[in-house]
């Protein structure tokens, strides 16, 4: 028998514990950081490419130059024979918040193009670069240095010496004598009639291919791969030496008695040379 009273309510939950509260807090913390390390630079980079600018110029030089420098960074540059006695240099610029700065300067018969890219932060600091396109006559002497970027060069007769730190240098259907030179990124000529060639590498690649018969290669590489192709026929001194890497050499490009040389170098790459592709 029941006096009819209700039972008395359970007692409300006491405080949370302090362990489980701070973890709580701590999640929270992580969940906020996690939002604005996705919303922010996602934001940056929209407001980057909404205020992405383009120029065009071109500048003409009527003089007759012998030498080009380049100190290109990481534009992307390319330059190719042009009429005598002048020299013209195309420039396409992309940039965000700060335009690139692309020097020109003229010393007696000297040209001098630099290129440098103001970053003001790894997001909105990548919308700047360009494409330099040169125009020289066809004997001028080049030298160029690039950061990251990417040279070009085809159909002169000069010299070159061309260098690169992870970018690429492709060279094509030229007779001067060449220096090409890259850290970690690659080179690759074709069409080569040049006498004379020197080429290194340390953890890039070397792809060398003459249409005309060498009188002196010289290739190394450290980490990389070399490969010489030469042209049918055509035979050389060869010396070298591979270290942990494979190694193919045809014996009938081998001539211990030809005053042509083949030097080439391979640290733990590989190295080919051969009259054809394997």
């Amino acid at each position: 028998m029941t006096d009819g009273t209700k039972p008395p309510p359970p007692p409300p939950p006491g405080p949370e514990p302090e362990a489980a509260a701070r973890r709580r807090g701590v999640w929270i913390v992580l969940a906020v950081v996690t939002a604005l390390a996705v919303v922010v630079p996602a934001g940056l980079y929209a407001f980057g490419r909404l205020v992405r600018r383009t120029s065009e110029s071109v500048t003409p030089y009527h003089v007759a130059i012998k030498e080009l420098r380049l100190d290109m960074d990481d534009a992307e540059v390319s330059v190719g024979p042009g009429p005598e006695g002048e020299a013209r240099v195309y420039k396409r610029l992309t940039w965000g918040l700060h335009k690139p700065d692309v020097t020109e300067s003229l010393v007696e018969d000297v040209l001098f193009v630099t290129f440098r890219c103001d970053r003001p932060g790894p997001v909105i600091g990548r919308e700047c670069g360009a494409d330099v396109d040169v125009r020289v006559p066809p004997g001028v002497r080049v030298s160029a240095v690039t950061g990251s970027g990417r040279v070009v060069v085809r159909g002169l007769a000069g010299d070159l010496d061309l260098r690169t730190g992870s970018g690429e240098v492709e060279v094509a259907d030229v007779r001067g004598r060449l220096r090409l030179q890259a850290r970690s990124g690659e080179v690759r000529a074709t069409g080569l009639a040049s006498r004379k060639v020197v080429a290194e590498a340390s953890s890039g690649a070397l792809d060398l291919r003459f249409a005309e018969p060498p009188d002196l290669v010289t290739a190394t590489v450290r980490s990389g791969a070399v490969k010489v192709i030469v042209p049918p026929g055509s035979q050389y001194q060869v010396l070298g030496w591979t270290g942990s890497g494979s190694a193919h050499l045809n014996p009938a490009v081998v001539d211990d008695a030809s005053p042509r040389r083949i030097s080439v170098y391979s640290n733990s790459g590989s190295s080919y040379v051969d009259y054809r592709d394997d």
